[in-house]
């Protein structure tokens, strides 16, 4: 992303997301489709508990602070549980779980706008 932001010259201080970058760069769905391949791939391999016990503590795991006013930021599982159209955590580590089933969805996975 900072490439293309170099390659388009568009300054940090400008509010642009990562989202306008790509259009304006013209590579659009093919990138983010690479993207939410991969990191569904090594939420996957996380989750079955293949990568060791720390990682999947890291995911898992609360920490014990104080939360901060406002909504709540959208953390790093809510991208993988929409993509893998569960509704909640425990739905989609047992998806996760069925290698087959999980590589299939990966394999077949498509964007908001249907590629």
């Amino acid at each position: 992303m900072w490439c293309y932001r170099r390659l388009y010259k568009v300054p940090w201080t400008e509010k642009k997301t990562n989202k306008e970058i790509i259009q304006m760069a013209d590579v659009g769905e093919r990138l983010l489709q690479q993207l939410m391949k991969r990191k569904l791939r090594y939420a996957g391999h996380i989750m079955r508990g293949s990568s060791g016990p720390l990682l999947q503590l890291s995911l898992e795991g609360k920490t014990e602070r104080k939360r901060g006013q406002g909504s709540s930021r959208r953390n790093w599982m809510d991208d993988v549980k929409e993509w893998s159209g569960s509704t909640s955590y425990g739905d989609t580590k047992r998806k996760a779980e069925n290698r087959e089933e999980w590589r299939d969805m990966v394999a077949n996975l498509r964007t908001k706008d249907g590629t």
